[in-house]
C-alpha cells in the first residue's frame, strides 16, 4: 500500500516573517479536500499526486421512466364520407363549410329537384286514373254480382216449375246458361278489380320511390362532429359513384397515427399513457394509446398505433407531431454512453479502484437521452470513468476527479 506523506515532513520556506508552502505541499492539501468532499479514501494520493487526473462518476442505482419516442400524422379516430344517391341533379346551395362543428341530422347542402318535382306531378295523375279505373272494376263487379244472384234466382224457379209442366225444358236450359253466365263475367269483372289494385299500388310505390329521391335532394349530416373536407360545389352535378361531398370527423375525436420503430413495437401496450406534441407552441396533450397494428408495414418495417388526441380539440388534419408513450419505469445503475466502451459482443467500462484503472466487462440494457442501462458488471458506488476512450489503460494510476452528470432524464429511487 502507498504510504501517505506527513504535511510535517513537507519542507517549507521563509521569507522574512512570512512563510509559505512550495507548489507539492499546496497540490496535495488540494487533492486531501478534494477527497474528503467526495467520501473518497485519501490514502495513496499523496504517491500518486503527480498521476494524471481523471474523471469520474459514483456508479449508482437509479428510476428510469421507460418512454419510446414515436412521430405520426394527426387523424380523425373515425370518419363518415358523405354523399348523395341522387345522381344527375345539381347542387344549388351549401350550408356548411370546413371546419364547421355539425349535428346528426344537420343540412350540409340541397340538390336541384325540378326534375322530381315534374314525375311527382305525374305520377300524382297517374294515382288518380288508377283511382278511377279501380273504382270502375269495382262497379263492374258489383254489377256482375247482381246479374249472378238474378240468374240464380231464375234457375231456381225453373227447376220448380218444369216438373208441373209450368215451363219447358228449353226454357230451363236457357236459364243455366244465363247463370254460367254471370258466373264468368263475376270472375272477369273480380280479375279487372285485382288488375285495378296492382295498377294503383304501383302508382303508390313509384311515388315512395319519387318521394325517397327527393329526400336524397336534402344532404344531412348523418353523424355529429367536425367536417374536415368538402369538395362539394355549387353548380356541379352530384353522382353517387364520384367523389365524396364532405367528410365527417366523427364526435369531433382525432388522434395520432404514429409509426413505431420495430425493435420497441413489442413494448407498446394498448392504453398506455402518452404525452403528444404538436409543434405549434402548445404544451403537450395527454392521450392513451388506443389500438396498435397487429403487423409491420411491408416497406418501411414500422409498427403503427392509434394515440387518442383531447374530444375537441382543434387541429389541422396531417399534421406532423410527435409523442412519448410512456412505457413504466426501470431501477438500475444508468451510466453516461461515453463510459462504455464498444457496443459489439463485449462493452466495457473503466473504473478507478485504489487510484488504479481496472476494466470491467458489463451487460447493457437499453439507451434514452445520452445515458445507457447497466444490467451487469457494476457496483453501486464503483467509481466509473466517465470517457472510456481515453488514453488511460488498465492498471494506470491516477487521480479521481468526480463530476456530476446531467441526470436529468432519470430520477433516484428509494
Amino acid at each position: 500500500m502507498t504510504s501517505f506523506t506527513p504535511l510535517s515532513r513537507t519542507p517549507c520556506l521563509s521569507q522574512g516573517d512570512r512563510p509559505f508552502q512550495n507548489s507539492r505541499t499546496g497540490r496535495l492539501v488540494s487533492i486531501a479536500l478534494l477527497s474528503a468532499t467526495a467520501g473518497l479514501p485519501i490514502h495513496g494520493f499523496a504517491a500518486d499526486m503527480d498521476a494524471p487526473k481523471v474523471s469520474v462518476i459514483a456508479a449508482r442505482a437509479q428510476v428510469l421512466e421507460q418512454s419510446v419516442s414515436v412521430v405520426g400524422t394527426v387523424v380523425a379516430m373515425e370518419t363518415t364520407l358523405v354523399n348523395t344517391d341522387l345522381s344527375g341533379a345539381r347542387i344549388v346551395s351549401i350550408a356548411a363549410e370546413e371546419g364547421d362543428l355539425v349535428s346528426r341530422g344537420q343540412v350540409l347542402a340541397t340538390l336541384d329537384t325540378s326534375r322530381i318535382d315534374v314525375e311527382l306531378m305525374q305520377n300524382e295523375a297517374q294515382a288518380a286514373s288508377a283511382a278511377a279505373q279501380l273504382g270502375q272494376a269495382s262497379s263492374a263487379l258489383d254489377n256482375a254480382l247482381i246479374s249472378q244472384e238474378e240468374a240464380e234466382a231464375d234457375l231456381t224457379r225453373a227447376q220448380k216449375l218444369v216438373p208441373k209442366g209450368l215451363m219447358s225444358q228449353e226454357a230451363l236450359e236457357q236459364r243455366q246458361k244465363a247463370r254460367a253466365r254471370a258466373e264468368v263475367t263475376v270472375r272477369a269483372s273480380r280479375q279487372a278489380v285485382q288488375s285495378a289494385e296492382a295498377a294503383a299500388k304501383t302508382v303508390a310505390a313509384e311515388r315512395k320511390d319519387i318521394e325517397l329521391r327527393l329526400s336524397y335532394a336534402t344532404i344531412v349530416a348523418p353523424v355529429a362532429g367536425r367536417i374536415i373536407n368538402r369538395s362539394a360545389k355549387v353548380g356541379a352535378t352530384a353522382s353517387s359513384s364520384s367523389e365524396q361531398l364532405f367528410i365527417i370527423a366523427n364526435d369531433d375525436q382525432l388522434e395520432l397515427e404514429a409509426e413505431i420503430p420495430q425493435a420497441q413495437f413489442d413494448v407498446v401496450p394498448v392504453g398506455a399513457v402518452a404525452h403528444v406534441f404538436l409543434g405549434d407552441g402548445r404544451d403537450g396533450l395527454t392521450g392513451a394509446v388506443r389500438f396498435v397494428a397487429p403487423a409491420l408495414a411491408d416497406r418501411t418495417r414500422l409498427g403503427r398505433a392509434r394515440i387518442t388526441l383531447p374530444r375537441g380539440l382543434v387541429a389541422p388534419i396531417g399534421a406532423f407531431a410527435s409523442a412519448r408513450i410512456e412505457i413504466g419505469s426501470s431501477k438500475s445503475i444508468f451510466l453516461p454512453a461515453s463510459a462504455i466502451a464498444g457496443s459489439g459482443e463485449e462493452p466495457s467500462i473503466k473504473i478507478l479502484r485504489d487510484n488504479s484503472i481496472e476494466r470491467k466487462p458489463v451487460s447493457l440494457g437499453f439507451r434514452q437521452a445520452g445515458f445507457v442501462q447497466i444490467r451487469s458488471g457494476v457496483d453501486e458506488g464503483d467509481l466509473v470513468v466517465t470517457k472510456s476512450g481515453g488514453f488511460m489503460e488498465a492498471g494506470d494510476q491516477a487521480v479521481p476527479v468526480v463530476v456530476q452528470t446531467d441526470a436529468s432524464p432519470v430520477s433516484e429511487g428509494n
